[in-house]
């Protein structure tokens, strides 16, 4: 008599198989379920109602028209994305550059200890230097243009400052 074969299962197992070498593990055991919380069996749903090759297709080319319309926001969505991202970007290299400026502003304002050449004494005339021969002791008189430009030089400064 010709043994009978055992069919394969094409399930995956629960538990993965052991590595070699190591030992067996040991199941834990569960506790059993009272009789009456045995599952009950379900009905299976209805089949499909049969369609006409007419009434797929309509659906088909419905499917489609709504497939092209997604991808078309979706390609639109992604223009704005990378619009926006590069946007990003743009303000960004705006910020870190007007924070250097302030940054640098603010070290240009602030009095630095470490320069000495900025806080020497004016004890000295800057005129003593030059002896008086060659110092020019007063200015040569304005010609008719210095004049106007220097009287609407004053009438502006004049008008611009508040009382």
């Amino acid at each position: 008599m010709a043994r009978a074969t055992k069919p394969t299962s094409t399930r995956k197992a629960a538990v993965p198989a052991r590595k070699p070498g190591r030992p067996a593990a040991i199941p834990a055991k569960r506790p059993k379920a009272p009789a009456a919380a045995k599952p009950t069996r379900t009905v299976a749903p209805p089949a499909a109602p049969k369609l006409s090759k007419d009434e797929l297709r309509t659906r088909v080319e419905a499917l489609e028209r709504a497939n092209a319309t997604l991808r078309t926001r979706n390609r639109e969505a992604n223009r704005s994305a990378k619009t926006a991202t590069a946007r990003i970007a743009e303000l960004e290299d705006q910020v870190a550059q007007l924070e250097k400026r302030l940054a640098s502003a603010q070290r240009k304002s602030a009095p630095s200890a470490a320069s000495p050449r900025k806080r020497q004494s004016r004890e000295i005339d800057p005129g003593d230097a030059i002896p008086e021969g060659v110092a020019v002791q007063e200015p040569a008189p304005l010609d008719a243009e210095a004049e106007t430009a220097l009287e609407n030089l004053t009438e502006n400064l004049e008008a611009d400052q508040p009382e």
